[in-house]
């Protein structure tokens, strides 16, 4: 039997298995096949999840994580030493700031590296384009989660066109039934206050959250009756406010963070985006996967994740007007509802099938590591 590849994993946090690049990277660690790689994790910090020994491949914890911080950069420089002697041949590496310190360190060694992003650069400034445009230049290879974020990466980090690869998040598909039937979803869905539509976020200011509320005001006030439950994490307080100062805190329910979202999202008629910034959404591939038709804030990935008017609908950032007249245009006509629902559940089986992820991941990474051997060996004569 041929020896597996040893790939070594790279992640800044690794805090919540239900968050989007998390979600991602621990369902590609489980699926890698073994008889072909031998994966491990290096984490640059502590958290519960590290230490849980939940996690399926060999875990690390380097102890340092601030980019400025010397220790950072020479505990890692030891490590990737440490990581080549053991056969490493390859890594790949989420989030920005292991990007940066990465693939140079890596490379020292004689380690591949491989990037991935996964958003639309909200967090871009001088500083760390400047960081970025140099140890970019050190990286096999950039994985990028829609061809929207693709675009963003080469403009902005001059990553050459040629090394970027979409390949988009993969899903299991889960048709069996689950030990949770979110019960209290359902209890909400039966008051006769009108069929929900879910929002599955944090709470942050780059999700405009407030938005959904004020929509469902203008929605309640044209005649509609719909109610909006927001999924996840976050100081839902002033939220709580704004529901109140519209008159619909009756209607609009904050759940929090929750294990069994797909138990939740059966209980939903329309599945809700307001992001001033998108990557490419787990949110809006939880709702096709759930049959639900989807309204969108028109940016970034988000266009490339809901056909308009086959899936869903997508409308300008911020304008509550439009989001609210889509809402009522779902809720007045089921069976355009149930139509765009059933479109967007066929589109997420066929683009998000994890085993199509995983296989996509596997020919880059035999790519990179089969592209590095003819270098060697032409290096070597």
């Amino acid at each position: 039997m041929p020896a597996r590849e040893r790939i070594l994993f790279i992640s800044n946090k690794l805090v919540n298995p239900y968050a989007g690049t998390e979600g991602q990277l621990l369902q590609l660690i489980k699926h890698l096949p073994r008889d072909q790689f031998e994966p491990r994790l290096l984490v640059l910090q502590h958290s519960e999840l590290t230490d849980s020994g939940r996690i399926s491949c060999q875990v690390d914890v380097l102890g340092y994580s601030k980019l400025l911080d010397p220790r950072t950069w020479i505990s890692f420089w030891r490590y990737a030493r440490r990581a080549a002697s053991d056969g490493v041949g390859l890594a790949h590496i989420y989030f920005h700031d292991a990007s940066i310190f990465g693939p140079p360190l890596l490379r020292a060694v004689g380690i591949r590296s491989i990037i991935s992003r996964r958003d639309m650069g909200y967090w871009y400034n001088r500083a760390y384009l400047r960081a970025l445009r140099v140890t970019g230049k050190f990286a096999d290879s950039v994985v990028v989660n829609s061809h929207a974020v693709g675009e963003v990466t080469c403009r902005e980090e001059r990553i050459p066109a040629d090394k970027v690869k979409v390949i988009y998040n993969g899903y299991e598909r889960t048709e069996h039934s689950s030990k949770t039937t979110a019960a209290d979803i359902c209890e909400i869905k039966k008051n006769g206050l009108g069929p929900i539509v879910i929002l599955v976020a944090n709470y942050r200011p780059l999700k405009r959250i407030e938005d959904a509320i004020r929509a469902l005001s203008l929605v309640v006030e044209k005649g509609g009756r719909a109610q909006l439950v927001i999924v996840g994490s976050g100081d839902w307080e002033p939220l709580r406010r704004l529901a109140e100062d519209l008159k619909v805190a009756r209607r609009v329910y904050f759940p929090g963070r929750r294990d069994d979202v797909k138990e939740c999202l059966k209980h939903g008629y329309i599945g809700l985006l307001c992001s001033e910034s998108e990557g490419y959404s787990n949110s809006i591939v939880e709702y096709m996967q759930a049959s639900l038709p989807t309204v969108v804030s028109d940016v970034g990935g988000n266009r490339e994740a809901v056909v308009e008017g086959e899936t869903g609908f997508r409308y300008p950032i911020g304008n509550i007007e439009a989001l609210s007249e889509h809402i009522l245009m779902l809720l007045n006509d089921p069976c355009l509802a149930k139509q765009m629902g059933t479109a967007g559940k066929e589109l997420a089986d066929q683009r998000h099938n994890l085993r199509k992820m995983i296989g996509s991941h596997v020919d880059l990474y035999f790519s990179v590591l089969d592209r590095y051997a003819v270098e060697h060996v032409s290096g070597e004569k």
